[in-house]
């Protein structure tokens, strides 16, 4: 039976063609109560079925392109949740940089991360801002939670960012509570100390601040908390275990503090006094 179906379907004109001629001549050779017999008969075992058949046939391929349509509908709809969701925590990012912006005593070149480096070798970032904005090396780099890291190279419209997950980059900062002065230190760009004097007056829980004293920050970026204090086998010191402030796992959008580092000030003091007493010695 179902050969037969798909043989109409497969061939419905020339089909509803010959069963026309056929239930034409069968009904004209009749008489009329024959007829409306050979009508009934021909509507409840071949119209009927057929037609029921094309009606589902057309139903189902209805169902299936408005499944289709729906499908579509809902992965745009899905697209523009998942846009406007990023947009609106982006919003908020961007609001609380603008007040951190506007309270600062500093000029911030706001900048986002284009390119980071995970690498156990060297922990970089990219940022869009570059020599265009007035960058220059060695300026330092923070987010809204605290300091991240240093300009080490600047191009035209992008910088090198060295983050303090570099092991090689090691910070002057300080206990904000006792004052007590320390190098923010890591071996692996995951776990940060701080060496201490075995008497330093450090507690857990403290905060710790960027002390101002390396040339690069300024006095008073946050840069973590004491998470832990260990016995170091020197009996002269001890060590602070400290978590950063900042994430670094979600570092997106940041700040570049434009100021000229202290020593490169330092320096062009000095060369100035040198150059000074020069021609006064020359004279």
């Amino acid at each position: 039976m179902q050969w037969i179906i798909r043989f109409f379907v497969s061939h419905r004109n020339i089909s509803s063609l010959a069963l026309t001629v056929i239930a034409s001549l069968w009904m004209l050779s009749g008489n009329p109560d024959q007829q409306q017999r050979i009508a009934r008969i021909l509507t409840f075992s071949v119209f009927y079925p057929f037609q029921f058949y094309f009606n589902q046939t057309t139903r189902i391929k209805n169902v299936v392109a408005e499944n289709r349509t729906l499908k579509e509908s809902f992965a745009n709809l899905s697209v523009q949740v998942a846009q406007l969701s990023e947009a609106g925590r982006e919003n908020e990012r961007l609001t609380e940089m603008l007040g951190i912006a506007r309270q600062f005593p500093y000029q911030l070149v706001p900048a986002r991360v284009v390119v980071r480096d995970p690498s156990f070798i060297s922990r970089s970032a990219i940022i869009n801002v570059g020599k265009e904005q007035g960058l220059l090396p060695f300026m330092p780099v923070m987010t809204t939670h605290g300091a991240a890291g240093k300009i080490i190279q600047v191009m035209q419209h992008m910088s090198m960012v060295q983050l303090i997950l570099d092991p090689s980059n090691r910070t002057s900062v300080m206990v904000q509570r006792s004052r007590e002065i320390g190098i923010l230190e890591t071996e692996n760009g995951s776990d940060f100390f701080i060496m201490f004097r075995a008497h330093a007056d450090v507690n857990v829980g403290d905060t710790i601040i960027t002390s101002g004293l390396g040339g690069i920050y300024p006095k008073g970026l946050l840069a973590g908390r004491v998470a832990k204090l260990t016995e170091n086998r020197d009996p002269i010191f001890k060590k602070a275990i400290i978590t950063p402030e900042v994430d670094f796992d979600r570092l997106e959008e940041v700040f570049v503090l434009k100021l000229t580092p202290q020593w490169a000030s330092f320096k062009q003091e000095l060369d100035s006094m040198v150059t000074s007493q020069s021609k006064q010695a020359g004279q």
